[in-house]
């Protein structure tokens, strides 16, 4: 006999004149319906109101810290879940999945937000980044992430935590003089109803005010694209990757959306930072607590998406359990490479098919490189820059320390292990 799967409705502002007709025979027929206060409210609006008779059932207070127990209540064969929007947008469906299991879960969605915003605006949704700061965290703290999407220089999407985002965003944005801010409270829900939409206009000078917490924000940059950040871009104490290294090692560790990145050794924290503006997720490791409060510090300005630990590597590595859930797919170490089992601990760590990347300029740290390439494989490359400066009336090269950097796929390194020990 198949099991019952949860079923997960999502809502809009309209209430259930935006739904399906199978959406609506799905809530006509359960026992509970349990949801957001907001999206309960939303059964009342619409013709077939009537219908709905279950149970009504807001989630308990911090319910997202004991899922386990609250999950446990929930009967399949009668029970409802209402959602906001698409529930698989940045939303409880996603959780629940996470939860449950793909197998547990039947979703009906209503358009998200980001759909009937870029149905208002005419943008192409396939074409237009979002950047939540719903699940981030909270004030000044989680916007930097809408500058490396700004910094792209095309339109996109922010979804507010609450009313109080826009002004934040604004904020974060006010080295991008002219950027135009649209703010859409309550998208879809038409001129009348319990939540009616509302469309607010300004810039980062002059942001808009919006009419309530349920708010997407377009954001329309303004002048050219803009690339690298430049070593001036980052507070520093003289710990930095400089460019044009830290371009090379961030293209070396290979950052792609959504991917995990351990900065071992953080300093300033930008290749952490660099990684997150590609749209990758990192954690910094920084011994230093002056350093790490810097970290945080660029991050805030110049990225987000980086979250600091501040602790001494490789034992520090061991306070990153939220993270071991998910292995880092790249590792960078940048400092600390004679520490005992630094290299051992974070090739324990880093997933299959994932990158480890190291960079030195001294002596003793070259020679932990190159006895870690003889036991686990990799290539080894000696990077010099030379900068053109005065010399009295003339222009001469400056030659930089050369960096030692030493690149390893973890998949690669093992296959050529299995092949040496076949061949012996």
């Amino acid at each position: 006999m198949t099991r019952a799967r949860l079923r997960v409705v999502g809502i809009g502002c309209d209430g259930l004149d935006g739904l399906t007709a199978r959406a609506l025979r799905i809530l006509a027929g359960s026992r509970r319906i349990i949801g957001a206060p907001r999206q309960l409210e939303l059964l009342d609006v619409g013709d077939a109101a009537a219908a709905i008779t279950a149970e009504r059932v807001a989630w308990p207070e911090g319910y997202w810290r004991r899922w386990a127990e609250v999950l446990a209540d929930l009967d399949p064969d009668t029970d409802v879940v209402l959602a906001s929007g698409d529930p698989m947008f940045h939303g409880i469906g996603t959780t629940l999945v996470r939860e449950l299991g793909a197998d547990a879960i039947e979703v009906h969605p209503a358009p998200s937000s980001a759909s009937l915003a870029c149905a208002h605006l005419g943008w192409a949704l396939d074409a237009t980044p979002v950047v939540s700061l719903v699940t981030g965290p909270a004030g000044a703290a989680g916007t930097g992430a809408v500058v490396p999407v700004a910094d792209a220089g095309g339109p996109f999407l922010v979804l507010c935590r609450d009313a109080g985002s826009v002004a934040l965003v604004a904020a974060a944005l006010a080295d991008h003089p002219g950027t135009v801010l649209t703010a859409l409270t309550n998208v879809g829900g038409g001129d009348a109803g319990p939540y009616p939409e509302t469309i607010a206009r300004g810039t980062v000078a002059k942001p808009p005010v919006p009419a309530g917490n349920l708010t997407i924000l377009a954001v329309e940059p303004a002048g050219a694209p803009r690339g690298w950040l430049p070593d001036a871009a980052f507070d520093t104490d003289g710990q930095l990757t400089k460019s044009p290294i830290r371009e090379l090692t961030v293209a070396a560790l290979g950052p792609r959306p959504g991917a995990l990145l351990w900065d071992v050794g953080g300093g300033t924290g930008s290749i952490a930072i660099e990684w997150a503006r590609h749209g990758g997720r990192a954690i910094c490791v920084e011994r230093d607590a002056t350093r790490a409060a810097r970290i945080e510090g660029n991050v805030a300005a110049l990225s987000g998406g980086v979250r600091v630990v501040h602790g001494s590597a490789p034992e520090a590595l061991a306070l990153l359990d939220d993270a071991r859930a998910s292995a880092p797919d790249a590792i960078f170490i940048g400092g600390g490479l004679t520490a005992d089992g630094m290299i051992e601990a974070c090739w324990e760590s880093l997933a299959p098919g994932g990158r480890l990347v190291a960079n030195t300029v001294t002596l003793e740290s070259e020679a932990v490189l190159w006895d870690a390439r003889s036991r686990f494989g990799g290539e080894v490359h000696r990077i010099g820059v030379e900068r053109a400066g005065k010399v009295g009336a003339f222009t001469a090269w400056r030659p930089a320390l050369p960096v030692v950097q030493w690149i390893v796929d973890k998949q690669v390194a093992q296959g050529a292990a299995a092949e040496g020990e076949q061949g012996q």
